[in-house]
């Protein structure tokens, strides 16, 4: 799963990804690759990724899912791979067969220009998975810059978790630790004035004046097997998962034991964990 613009936001904060970077591709980079390559297709359809002229930038790369299904699939493609943490991108870039076409900055997705991110010189500016984790987007300007990067009629393609679809993991930790303590109560997933799903992340591009805006949810399951997910939820290090953990005052051990109980009996081991992503495509503002 970058934040507010403010330094205590826990969403920001590198650390706590590079601390993630390791194992984030064995769980969450597999339902996010899926989510990626139809975000490739969509951009594709509304302006061809091998045409002349094309660049595109990551934001908000990670470790790389969306980076390395394009550098595949479009050799030929120059892509600027960008994240806060230069933990997260080490990992990219450790397994990244062509330096040459793919090349990595530190970026701060709320304020990307500068360095080799150069206003209007992308002609496709992807996202996935990164952007809820700021608040308003279209609001607080991030769309905008995002914008700035842009080639005329150049596309913005965004992907991003759709919490208002039914979120497996969030709902299994939450019928976990409620059966050890009846009186928990599960924090919201993000805070206020973040990005739920496909309504907000359609109807803020067409706010931030994205012209063409296409939006679909695709359901692509968070089915990483009963070990994946204990790994995934106890051992990686993963923010959503650790802030879950922090909530909670009560045995952890029990909590655990009850979600290894719930995996085998309501999730098919972990090979049946539902989780939704939107995506969307639109092209850039017209100047003025």
């Amino acid at each position: 799963m970058a934040t507010e613009k403010t330094p205590n936001n826990k969403w920001i904060d590198p650390i706590k990804w590079n601390t993630a970077a390791a194992q984030y591709d064995n769980a969450v980079g597999r339902s996010s690759g899926i989510a990626a390559a139809r975000l490739i297709t969509l951009a594709n359809e509304m302006h061809p990724l091998n045409a002349p002229s094309v660049r595109a930038i990551d934001l908000g790369a990670g470790t790389g899912s969306l980076t390395h299904l394009l550098a595949a699939q479009y050799p030929g493609l120059n892509i600027l791979a960008t994240d806060i943490s230069p933990g997260m991108l080490e990992q990219l870039m450790s397994i990244t067969h062509d330096q040459t076409k793919v090349t990595a900055q530190v970026v701060d997705m709320a304020a990307p220009i500068g360095g080799a991110a150069t206003e209007s010189s992308f002609s496709h500016v992807f996202s996935t998975m990164a952007i809820q984790a700021l608040p308003d987007p279209a609001g607080e300007g991030t769309l905008a810059q995002w914008a700035r990067l842009l080639l005329p009629d150049g596309i913005v393609a965004i992907g991003l978790w759709d919490f208002d679809e039914n979120c497996g993991p969030h709902a299994l930790w939450e019928e976990a630790a409620t059966a050890v303590d009846p009186g928990y109560t599960n924090p919201p997933l993000l805070p206020p004035r973040h990005w739920y799903g496909r309504a907000e992340l359609e109807q803020g591009l067409k706010t931030a004046g994205f012209r063409d805006v296409k939006s679909e949810v695709m359901h692509i399951g968070f089915d990483v097997g009963k070990e994946g997910f204990l790994r995934f939820f106890w051992e990686s290090g993963n923010p959503m998962a650790r802030d879950r953990q922090a909530s909670f005052n009560g045995d952890l051990k029990k909590v655990r034991e009850e979600m290894e109980r719930l995996l085998d009996e309501k999730y098919d081991k972990g090979a049946k964990i539902p989780l939704s992503a939107a995506l969307a495509v639109g092209r850039k503002p017209l100047a003025g």
